[in-house]
């Protein structure tokens, strides 16, 4: 139903310069748990071109109300039993929300609410988001409380039946303007600045827009093609649509964002599953990893002109290769002590290794020899033989920076809407790929850090040091 927008003409006008429709959104649900409870009711103010258009539905949950629920909105099991399903309004919400900027009091649980119906219903919906509560609270520091009850109480908002969509959505309007009029300019620029996501920038094009638009915001890889299909860039991303549109507003990636043609995005399951597929996907289109990224290091084993391998501490580069690493590590130092710890244990000859001390004095007998460990048979080619063939059959137990004494872990990501799941292999600080090659860069190590914190329910450990 469409009005004139004469109760807020205030915000109709400051809504009229974001260049975008808003959306001011209420929902009500079965509960607060954002994966299991499902939306009751939604309604919602569209704002658009100085005119507001209303719009309220009664939805069918598909589990029971409680009690309490029907206390506290007054919708009862009897009310939504007739009520359409959410994915039967999917197709008539989508338009009104999607390309909108949605405001909402406490806008994270409208916006998940939505976000998880939309799938439910097997469309991915994102938009810019603005808190109101966020809001009052930079508006009215020296207030305490910022619920709707408390600020309806505070401006004298005129709400019966609370905790109704419609009935909420309009003490939120009234709110809006009656605090737009006292603070003006002020009010602007904390709108802008508490969207999240952000709201994407005036000079991209239509088309690209209309792209980012229908990212959704959850783990995938977006793909950047110039006119010609050719890929640009390659990013993974947790939240895509937040991270794209947060993303646009940097200076440094405009010009290659007016290159840009198109916009694919491949969902996955998490944020591992998602470097993984960058990795396969960075193949595909000839992408070439970065040749500046050099903040970890590993050991590399190289023969000397007496064929004896020798460790080389050197920095990790990024992309694929054919075996895990030989161990990860941040600092030299520590690289340094973990080899000759590592040789130590496995009666392994450093002088060989040319893993001995810089203040070791050329010339003189290794310290394993002086101490009467070694008879120096390593130095003969047949003892040069056997250590090179236990050096190589050994070097995957050198030490992965995080990862304590793991070795090789295993890692399922899950979707908890869909159910699906995905099991990913890890070893020596590289990804396991599907052709049998194994991927690193330098998002894997805090990913998998992040995982390990969350202990034996994230990472299982099937092999140990």
């Amino acid at each position: 139903m469409a009005q004139a927008s004469d109760r807020w003409p205030l915000l109709a006008a400051c809504f009229g310069r974001l260049g975008v429709p808003v959306a001011v959104v209420d929902i009500e649900s079965t509960g607060g748990n954002l994966f299991e409870d499902r939306i009751t009711e939604v309604a919602l103010l569209r704002f658009e071109n100085g005119r507001v258009e209303r719009h309220e539905w009664l939805v069918n949950p598909q589990q029971p109300l409680s009690a309490f629920i029907t206390r506290l909105t007054g919708i009862s099991n009897e009310m939504v039993a007739g009520a359409p399903l959410f994915a039967d309004l999917a197709a008539e919400l989508l338009p009104l929300l999607r390309g909108s900027l949605l405001v909402a009091h406490n806008s994270r649980f409208d916006y998940t609410f939505l976000r998880h119906e939309f799938r439910r219903a097997g469309v991915d919906f994102a938009a810019p988001a603005l808190c109101s509560v966020q809001l009052s609270r930079r508006l009215y520091p020296q207030f305490h409380k910022h619920n709707l009850d408390s600020i309806i109480e505070r401006f004298g908002i005129r709400a019966e039946s609370r905790h109704r969509a419609m009935t909420d959505v309009l003490a939120l309007a009234d709110f809006l303007e009656a605090s737009l009029a006292e603070k003006g300019g002020e009010w602007e620029n904390h709108c802008r600045a508490l969207m999240n996501p952000k709201l994407p920038p005036a000079w991209l094009g239509a088309d690209l827009a209309e792209q980012v638009y229908a990212l959704p915001d959850t783990p995938g890889v977006s793909v950047w093609l110039d006119g010609r299909g050719r890929a640009l860039d390659i990013r993974v991303h947790e939240k895509a649509f937040a991270e794209v549109a947060a993303m646009l507003h940097l200076k440094k990636n405009q010009p290659f964002v007016l290159e840009t043609g198109s916009l694919r995005f491949i969902p996955a399951l998490g944020a591992l599953h998602a470097l993984w597929l960058k990795a396969q996907l960075a193949q595909q289109y000839g992408i070439r990893p970065s040749e500046s990224a050099n903040r970890y290091l590993t050991v590399q084993f190289a023969p000397d002109e007496q064929a004896r391998l020798q460790a080389r501490v050197v920095p990790l580069a990024e992309g694929s290769r054919r075996q895990p690493p030989n161990g990860l590590f941040i600092h030299k130092k520590a690289a340094k002590r973990a080899l000759a710890e590592w040789a130590q244990a496995h009666g392994l000859c450093p002088s060989s290794l040319d893993i001995l001390p810089q203040t070791h004095a050329k010339g003189v007998p290794c310290p394993v020899r002086e101490v009467g460990r070694c008879d120096g048979g390593c130095a003969t080619a047949e003892g040069i033989e056997v250590q090179n063939r236990r050096i190589s059959s050994l070097a995957h137990n050198l030490p992965v920076a995080d990862w304590g004494r793991a070795r090789k872990i295993e890692i399922v990501e899950s979707d908890n809407l869909s159910g699906r799941s995905v099991v990913l292999h890890c070893e020596g600080g590289a990804l396991a790929l599907p052709d049998g090659q194994w991927y690193f860069d330098e998002t894997l190590p805090p990913l998998l850090k992040a995982k390990f914190k969350q202990g034996k329910a994230a990472v299982r450990v099937l092999e140990a040091v």
